[in-house]
């Protein structure tokens, strides 16, 4: 091999080994922002969730006591878990709306909202609905905003998860019950407006919005007659 060609070689070398390392560190970059992605990804997730526990050593039963917000915004979905009836006429209602904390378990202003559902004697089957300051108890007779008797019962412990959709006009209001017309709550992708427990917007003043930037509260009338672990949180609502 003459002078000329070994010194074509080693540029040839030399440029293949300049094209390796540019392409190494530019995978390695890609690699970095890929993982970079990923971890944002995560972080933006996590900023929409929280969960509170519902300790039953220190909450005091039938008391208000506040949820927690996600820090990218205020809940919209709702995962109760480890709800159960230890007794007859115990109820659990769940606040949304409140800019403080609520002194009454009916709302009261427009912009608030309750989801309230506990065992009555009257019935096997618990009792369940959605109320706000202008249309309210199921039990007065506005069936369509709950579900009574509903078609899961409290003798064992459910998971209940309720969603209030919407942001422009009032909510439209869901119940779901993991194990019930094969909702899952755990599992948002499971939970649709055909196999939901309650559906329901028909609401009087379609401009009852939820008061933007308020908190979640959580009351049991008696947690010696319904209890339950923990109240899971998303700022993002189904549907």
């Amino acid at each position: 091999m003459n002078k000329l060609n070994k010194f074509s070689v080693l540029a040839l070398v030399f440029c293949l080994s300049i094209t390796f390392i540019s392409c190494e560190q530019e995978d390695n970059k890609n690699d970095n922002n890929m993982i970079l992605g990923l971890l944002g990804m995560a972080s933006a997730d996590a900023a929409k969730r929280c969960e509170t526990t519902i300790d039953s050593a220190s909450y005091t039963t039938g008391s208000y006591a506040a949820i927690c917000t996600p820090s990218a915004g205020s809940g919209k979905f709702f995962r109760i878990e480890g709800m159960k009836a230890l007794g007859e006429n115990g109820y659990f209602y769940l606040f949304l709306g409140y800019s403080t904390t609520p002194t009454s378990a009916t709302p009261a202003a427009s912009g608030q909202y309750a989801f309230v559902a506990g065992k009555s004697i009257s019935n096997a089957n618990p009792y369940v609905w959605f109320r706000n300051s202008e249309y309210g108890n199921y039990q007065g007779g506005q069936t369509d905003s709950g579900a009574n008797p509903s078609s899961f019962g409290f003798s064992t412990e459910q998971e209940l998860c309720v969603s209030f959709s919407g942001t422009t006009t009032a909510p439209t209001t869901y119940l779901w019950v993991t194990g019930v017309n094969g909702a899952n709550c755990k599992v948002t992708g499971t939970l649709q407006k055909e196999n939901a427990i309650v559906n329901y917007s028909g609401w009087p003043t379609a401009g009852n919005m939820i008061t933007a930037g308020t908190g979640a509260y959580f009351r049991f009338s008696n947690t010696s007659l319904l209890t339950a672990t923990k109240i899971a949180v998303s700022s993002d609502s189904v549907l």
